[in-house]
């Protein structure tokens, strides 16, 4: 049966007018999540150093070459669901990058440019209401749409979604990759540094449907980090596989 796809683009405060909207398409396998009782959590992975790691196996801290901070953890859903469960960890985040989350409610200025890097998602738009300037919005592979400052992707089947604001100064965007056991990207990325000096906060959970999750964020004060993406991924794929 043919996925439904529902795509709406919302313009307000401050937005990102663009020319055209191409609805965004998800790569439709499902996930083989493993459920595990302790992280491993190895000395280094790639370019991160890991600089603590708690005796109960629950949480791991690594230290990137540019002083980006990555933080594996260990989440159970026992009692709860995958979105409280994630709240904490979304709150932490918040507070890391003020300014992006203020822009992403659409308190931002009505006018300028967004010009965010993230690893696998990359926001360039531009101009006022009224402008008809391109810009476009790619997550990864799997999802490339191009809209206004607000986009919420559903797929009908039930496979995930995709919740995108973008503003002058700063981005929020959330993904559910769905499809079998849970996937969930979170990002937070701001033009104006936060109390910390951080300017992109951000996790990847991992798990199957009824956990344990595996999430690893990372705070970075600069949205030119794409070479620590392969690490992070490699140290969810270690503990939970997929």
């Amino acid at each position: 049966m043919r996925s439904r796809t529902l795509f709406i683009i919302t313009t307000a405060g401050s937005a990102l007018a663009l020319a055209a909207c191409t609805p965004p398409m998800f790569r439709h396998h499902r996930h083989q999540y493993k459920a595990v009782s302790a992280l491993d959590c190895p000395q280094t992975q790639g370019d991160l150093t890991r600089k603590d790691a708690a005796a109960d196996g629950k949480t791991c801290d690594y230290a990137g070459p540019n002083g980006e901070v990555v933080t594996l953890q260990l989440i159970s859903l026992e009692g709860t669901n995958e979105n409280d469960a994630l709240a904490p960890v979304e709150a932490r985040l918040r507070a890391e990058t003020p300014s992006a989350a203020t822009d992403a409610t659409g308190n931002g200025k009505g006018e300028g440019r967004v010009d965010i890097d993230l690893p696998g998602i990359h926001i360039h738009a531009s101009g006022k209401d009224t402008d008809q300037n391109g810009g476009q919005v790619k997550i990864g592979r799997s999802v490339s749409v191009s809209g206004g400052n607000t986009v919420i992707a559903q797929d009908g089947a039930g496979g995930g979604g995709v919740d995108i604001e973008a503003h002058d100064k700063g981005a929020e965007i959330r993904v559910d990759e769905g499809h079998g056991g849970l996937n969930r990207n979170f990002i937070l990325a701001s033009d104006t540094p936060g109390p910390h000096g951080y300017k992109v906060a951000a996790y990847d959970a991992r798990g199957p449907q009824g956990g344990p999750l595996v999430v690893a964020s990372i705070l970075s004060k600069s949205d030119d980090h794409d070479r620590l993406t392969d690490d992070i991924h490699e140290l969810l794929r270690l503990n939970v596989g997929g």
